[in-house]
């Protein structure tokens, strides 16, 4: 029997369950509004959340995909497809919509705008790394063939789960992880292996010290935790505090906002400007040129930190 309510009315029946993180009746309802009326993006955007949430995430960009047909200024269509590309492993993709999802938000003054942020620093780490992996396996035989038994391994161990198992997604990510896991440990040994170069020298860390939101998860690797801190992982990464906050670019002349404490690239900033919107573009409060000073700690920090590691030119 067809329902009463209006789409709008289902639509706030999802809004309700959705708050309560009953998302797959949320999404239930989102589909009833969807098919009274098809024309409304926010459906549509409400329902990829809750795929979102259930990390169904092709699901997602389904969704988002229509969502953006419907109203190509939605920064919340182009913010989840983003997300949702990143969990598929296509950072490159994930990168231009999550900028996408920015550049919109600043015009809009959005609210939105530090978590979108946050995901594109996470965007970009990642397209940097499958960026290196691809430069490694172009001059590396041995690379590409060792990986690509690394590849051929997860595609059977993926090909051999049970597709209509509960937990189908959370064993093929645990799977994808340890696949990262592995291809990262051929890179730091392809790479000891070769010639130093001061220009290419990475930034070396301890897996130890990864961050959860890291590319790799230490847990996804079969090796006990102890051997795993034992080697050092080298990681050709830039921190988070070394990047401007518009273009997400190495800084060269950081300056820092007085009415909250954000560095930004200075040339950058005054672009922003330059296009009158006179506020800071994560912290959303009012800022003019007047508002910023040099920040002579971070520069030093940024001269230093590229005078060890050249490649971070190209970061």
């Amino acid at each position: 029997m067809a329902s009463s309510l209006s789409a709008e009315q289902h639509k706030l029946k999802g809004n309700s369950l959705f708050k309560e993180k009953a998302y797959d009746d949320a999404i239930l309802e989102y589909s009833t509004a969807i098919v009274k009326d098809p024309k409304v993006a926010v459906y549509y955007c409400n329902r990829a959340n809750c795929y979102l949430k259930l990390e169904k995430f092709s699901s997602v960009v389904a969704d988002c995909e229509r969502v953006v047909e419907l109203d190509p200024k939605s920064v919340k269509g182009y913010y989840f497809m983003g997300k949702a590309q990143l969990e598929l492993g296509q950072p490159s993709e994930a990168y231009s919509l999550l900028k996408k999802s920015y550049e919109l938000a600043l015009e809009q003054r959005s609210a939105f705008t530090k978590d979108i942020v946050a995901m594109i620093a996470e965007a970009k780490k990642q397209k940097w790394i499958e960026d290196e992996r691809r430069n490694l396996s172009q001059v590396s035989e041995t690379y590409r063939y060792l990986a690509n038994l690394v590849e051929q391994d997860n595609r059977r161990q993926v090909d051999a789960l049970d597709k209509t198992a509960s937990d189908y997604e959370d064993d093929v990510a645990y799977l994808r992880s340890d696949r990262d896991d592995r291809l990262r440990q051929l890179e730091a040994m392809m790479q000891r292996a070769g010639t130093p170069d001061e220009y290419a020298k990475p930034y070396i860390r301890h897996k130890a010290q990864t961050p959860t939101n890291s590319v790799v998860s230490p847990a996804a690797s079969p090796q006990p935790a102890s051997k795993q801190s034992e080697a050092p992982v080298l990681v050709r990464e830039v921190p988070d505090y070394f990047l401007d906050k518009i273009t997400f670019e190495f800084m060269h002349d950081p300056v820092i906002s007085t009415k909250s404490g954000i560095s930004y690239e200075r040339s950058t900033l005054l672009e922003h400007f330059s296009y009158g919107r006179m506020f800071d573009p994560v912290a959303q409060v009012p800022l003019t040129e007047r508002d910023i000073v040099p920040n002579r700690a971070l520069k030093e920090a940024c001269d230093d930190f590229l005078s060890k590691n050249g490649w971070a030119v190209d970061y």
